[in-house]
Protein backbone atom coordinates (compact mmCIF):
# COMPACT_ATOMS: atom_id res chain seq x y z
CA UNK A 1 0.00 0.00 0.00
CA UNK A 2 1.62 3.56 -1.36
CA UNK A 3 1.63 5.66 1.60
CA UNK A 4 0.07 9.27 1.01
CA UNK A 5 3.07 11.89 0.51
CA UNK A 6 3.21 13.77 3.93
CA UNK A 7 2.06 18.02 3.79
CA UNK A 8 5.44 19.47 5.30
CA UNK A 9 4.88 22.96 7.49
CA UNK A 10 7.18 24.01 4.02
CA UNK A 11 4.66 23.01 1.69
CA UNK A 12 1.81 24.57 4.05
CA UNK A 13 3.79 28.19 4.25
CA UNK A 14 4.25 27.94 0.30
CA UNK A 15 0.53 27.09 -0.22
CA UNK A 16 -0.82 30.39 2.14
CA UNK A 17 1.97 32.68 0.63
CA UNK A 18 0.70 31.43 -3.32
CA UNK A 19 -3.37 32.29 -1.59
CA UNK A 20 -2.55 35.72 0.20
CA UNK A 21 -0.60 36.58 -3.15
CA UNK A 22 -3.57 35.93 -5.00
CA UNK A 23 -5.90 38.38 -2.56
CA UNK A 24 -3.42 40.97 -3.14
CA UNK A 25 -3.92 40.40 -7.01
CA UNK A 26 -7.89 40.64 -6.35
CA UNK A 27 -7.28 44.02 -4.07
CA UNK A 28 -5.28 45.49 -6.97
CA UNK A 29 -7.57 44.42 -9.60
CA UNK A 30 -10.45 46.49 -7.54
CA UNK A 31 -8.42 49.02 -7.10
CA UNK A 32 -7.70 49.82 -10.98
CA UNK A 33 -11.17 48.92 -11.71
CA UNK A 34 -12.66 51.79 -9.39
CA UNK A 35 -9.66 54.01 -10.23
CA UNK A 36 -11.56 53.58 -14.13
CA UNK A 37 -14.77 54.05 -13.02
CA UNK A 38 -13.85 57.65 -11.17
CA UNK A 39 -12.18 58.27 -14.61
CA UNK A 40 -15.36 58.05 -16.18
CA UNK A 41 -16.99 59.82 -14.13
CA UNK A 42 -14.86 62.66 -14.61
CA UNK A 43 -15.33 62.51 -17.99
CA UNK A 44 -18.81 62.47 -17.93
CA UNK A 45 -18.86 65.79 -15.69
CA UNK A 46 -16.66 67.74 -17.75
CA UNK A 47 -18.41 66.77 -20.75
CA UNK A 48 -21.81 66.32 -19.50
CA UNK A 49 -21.89 63.43 -20.98
CA UNK A 50 -25.02 61.30 -19.73
CA UNK A 51 -24.32 57.89 -21.46
CA UNK A 52 -20.71 57.62 -19.78
CA UNK A 53 -22.88 57.87 -16.54
CA UNK A 54 -24.68 55.06 -17.63
CA UNK A 55 -21.68 53.03 -17.91
CA UNK A 56 -20.72 53.70 -14.60
CA UNK A 57 -24.10 52.81 -13.10
CA UNK A 58 -23.50 49.62 -15.75
CA UNK A 59 -20.34 48.84 -14.23
CA UNK A 60 -21.44 49.04 -10.70
CA UNK A 61 -21.87 45.13 -10.31
CA UNK A 62 -18.45 44.40 -11.50
CA UNK A 63 -17.18 45.68 -8.49
CA UNK A 64 -19.59 44.74 -5.75
CA UNK A 65 -18.84 40.88 -7.65
CA UNK A 66 -15.09 41.82 -6.98
CA UNK A 67 -15.65 42.27 -3.41
CA UNK A 68 -17.69 39.38 -2.70
CA UNK A 69 -15.09 37.32 -4.31
CA UNK A 70 -12.11 38.87 -1.77
CA UNK A 71 -14.82 38.47 1.14
CA UNK A 72 -15.17 34.74 0.40
CA UNK A 73 -11.03 34.76 -0.19
CA UNK A 74 -10.54 36.02 3.05
CA UNK A 75 -12.36 33.70 4.92
CA UNK A 76 -11.80 31.07 3.56
CA UNK A 77 -8.18 31.52 3.95
CA UNK A 78 -8.65 32.40 7.57
CA UNK A 79 -10.34 28.88 8.39
CA UNK A 80 -7.84 26.67 6.46
CA UNK A 81 -5.01 28.38 7.68
CA UNK A 82 -5.41 30.57 10.81
CA UNK A 83 -2.87 32.42 10.35
CA UNK A 84 -0.72 34.53 12.94
CA UNK A 85 0.95 38.04 13.87
CA UNK A 86 2.01 39.37 10.20
CA UNK A 87 0.12 37.24 8.27
CA UNK A 88 -2.79 37.69 9.90
CA UNK A 89 -2.49 41.68 9.62
CA UNK A 90 -1.96 41.28 6.04
CA UNK A 91 -5.52 39.76 5.58
CA UNK A 92 -7.17 41.50 7.96
CA UNK A 93 -6.09 44.85 6.22
CA UNK A 94 -6.65 43.34 2.89
CA UNK A 95 -10.53 42.71 4.21
CA UNK A 96 -11.05 46.56 5.39
CA UNK A 97 -9.02 47.80 2.29
CA UNK A 98 -11.74 45.85 0.04
CA UNK A 99 -14.37 47.48 1.81
CA UNK A 100 -13.01 50.47 1.71
CA UNK A 101 -12.99 50.52 -2.17
CA UNK A 102 -16.67 48.95 -2.27
CA UNK A 103 -17.65 52.51 -0.21
CA UNK A 104 -15.42 54.33 -3.12
CA UNK A 105 -17.45 52.65 -5.66
CA UNK A 106 -20.87 53.75 -4.47
CA UNK A 107 -20.15 57.00 -4.25
CA UNK A 108 -18.77 57.30 -7.98
CA UNK A 109 -22.18 55.60 -8.58
CA UNK A 110 -23.75 58.21 -7.44
CA UNK A 111 -21.84 60.95 -8.82
CA UNK A 112 -22.77 59.25 -11.94
CA UNK A 113 -26.64 59.32 -10.72
CA UNK A 114 -26.16 62.98 -10.17
CA UNK A 115 -24.56 63.47 -13.55
CA UNK A 116 -28.11 62.12 -15.04
CA UNK A 117 -29.78 65.13 -12.78
CA UNK A 118 -27.99 67.55 -13.79
CA UNK A 119 -27.28 66.79 -17.40
CA UNK A 120 -30.17 64.52 -18.71
CA UNK A 121 -31.91 66.23 -21.52
CA UNK A 122 -35.08 64.31 -21.08
CA UNK A 123 -35.79 65.30 -17.67
CA UNK A 124 -35.87 68.71 -18.78
CA UNK A 125 -32.69 70.05 -17.42
CA UNK A 126 -31.48 73.34 -18.08
CA UNK A 127 -28.13 73.36 -15.98
CA UNK A 128 -25.08 73.61 -17.87
CA UNK A 129 -21.35 74.13 -16.80
CA UNK A 130 -20.20 73.27 -13.54
CA UNK A 131 -17.39 74.95 -11.17
CA UNK A 132 -14.04 74.52 -12.16
CA UNK A 133 -13.14 73.81 -8.37
CA UNK A 134 -15.37 70.03 -8.59
CA UNK A 135 -13.21 68.76 -11.06
CA UNK A 136 -10.16 69.93 -9.84
CA UNK A 137 -11.34 68.41 -6.59
CA UNK A 138 -12.31 64.65 -8.84
CA UNK A 139 -8.47 64.90 -9.86
CA UNK A 140 -7.07 64.67 -6.43
CA UNK A 141 -9.03 62.21 -5.67
CA UNK A 142 -8.14 60.46 -8.40
CA UNK A 143 -4.35 61.18 -7.27
CA UNK A 144 -5.17 59.53 -3.76
CA UNK A 145 -6.44 56.46 -5.93
CA UNK A 146 -3.13 56.30 -8.21
CA UNK A 147 -1.21 56.71 -4.64
CA UNK A 148 -2.96 53.64 -3.49
CA UNK A 149 -2.44 51.42 -7.03
CA UNK A 150 1.43 52.29 -6.36
CA UNK A 151 1.39 51.63 -2.35
CA UNK A 152 -0.07 48.62 -3.20
CA UNK A 153 2.07 47.29 -6.35
CA UNK A 154 5.06 48.30 -4.49
CA UNK A 155 4.23 47.31 -1.06
CA UNK A 156 5.96 50.43 0.75
CA UNK A 157 4.13 52.88 2.71
CA UNK A 158 5.79 55.81 1.10
CA UNK A 159 3.35 56.51 -1.26
CA UNK A 160 0.34 55.88 1.46
CA UNK A 161 1.87 58.56 3.44
CA UNK A 162 1.89 60.86 0.98
CA UNK A 163 -1.42 60.08 0.26
CA UNK A 164 -2.67 61.39 3.62
CA UNK A 165 -0.55 64.68 3.06
CA UNK A 166 -3.26 64.93 -0.70
CA UNK A 167 -5.91 64.11 1.25
CA UNK A 168 -5.36 67.66 3.58
CA UNK A 169 -5.48 69.71 1.15
CA UNK A 170 -8.57 67.96 -0.68
CA UNK A 171 -10.11 68.84 2.41
CA UNK A 172 -9.43 72.07 2.10
CA UNK A 173 -10.84 72.43 -1.41
CA UNK A 174 -13.91 70.95 -0.50
CA UNK A 175 -14.23 73.37 2.75
CA UNK A 176 -14.46 75.93 -0.01
CA UNK A 177 -16.10 74.86 -2.55
CA UNK A 178 -19.23 73.93 -0.05
CA UNK A 179 -19.21 77.60 1.31
CA UNK A 180 -18.90 78.95 -2.57
CA UNK A 181 -22.08 76.87 -3.79
CA UNK A 182 -24.07 77.73 -0.44
CA UNK A 183 -23.52 81.25 -0.76
CA UNK A 184 -24.92 81.06 -4.56
CA UNK A 185 -27.83 79.08 -3.24
CA UNK A 186 -28.75 82.09 -1.22
CA UNK A 187 -27.82 84.45 -3.85
CA UNK A 188 -29.76 83.31 -6.55
CA UNK A 189 -33.01 80.82 -5.72
CA UNK A 190 -33.26 79.91 -9.20
CA UNK A 191 -29.74 78.64 -8.88
CA UNK A 192 -30.56 76.29 -5.55
CA UNK A 193 -31.43 72.99 -7.21
CA UNK A 194 -28.55 72.81 -9.48
CA UNK A 195 -26.24 74.20 -6.33
CA UNK A 196 -28.00 71.10 -4.04
CA UNK A 197 -26.99 68.90 -6.72
CA UNK A 198 -23.15 70.49 -6.70
CA UNK A 199 -23.00 69.66 -3.39
CA UNK A 200 -23.57 66.43 -3.14
CA UNK A 201 -21.31 65.44 -5.62
CA UNK A 202 -18.82 67.34 -3.61
CA UNK A 203 -20.45 65.34 -0.51
CA UNK A 204 -19.82 61.80 -2.73
CA UNK A 205 -15.76 63.43 -3.58
CA UNK A 206 -15.32 63.74 0.03
CA UNK A 207 -16.27 60.58 1.31
CA UNK A 208 -14.01 58.99 -1.56
CA UNK A 209 -11.36 60.84 0.06
CA UNK A 210 -11.76 59.70 3.34
CA UNK A 211 -12.49 56.15 2.29
CA UNK A 212 -8.84 56.55 0.45
CA UNK A 213 -7.31 57.86 3.72
CA UNK A 214 -8.43 55.13 5.78
CA UNK A 215 -7.43 52.89 3.09
CA UNK A 216 -3.94 54.59 3.26
CA UNK A 217 -3.72 53.59 7.37
CA UNK A 218 -4.20 50.22 6.34
CA UNK A 219 -1.62 49.81 4.11
CA UNK A 220 0.78 51.35 6.71
CA UNK A 221 -0.50 48.93 9.23
CA UNK A 222 -0.41 46.48 6.61
CA UNK A 223 3.07 47.17 5.62
CA UNK A 224 4.46 48.70 8.43
CA UNK A 225 2.95 47.11 11.52
CA UNK A 226 2.25 50.97 12.67
CA UNK A 227 -1.39 51.74 13.12
CA UNK A 228 -1.48 55.32 12.83
CA UNK A 229 -4.85 55.67 13.46
CA UNK A 230 -3.95 56.16 17.54
CA UNK A 231 -1.48 58.40 17.01
CA UNK A 232 -3.89 60.67 14.90
CA UNK A 233 -5.94 59.55 18.75
CA UNK A 234 -3.12 61.14 20.78
CA UNK A 235 -3.03 64.11 18.97
CA UNK A 236 -6.00 64.85 19.29
CA UNK A 237 -6.33 64.47 23.37
CA UNK A 238 -3.13 66.81 23.37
Amino acid sequence: MTSATPITPTHILHTFDGELEQLHELVLKMTNLILYQLELALTALGNEDCETALKIIAQDKQVNHLAIEIDKEVLELLARHNPVANDLRAVISIAKISSELEKINDEITEIARLVLALFEPRLGVINTGLPVDLINIGNLIESMLKKLILALWNRQSTQAYALLELGRSCEQDLQISNKQQLALAVSDVRKVSRSLDIMEILKALEHCGESCRNIAEYIIFMIDGEDIRHLKLNNRDN
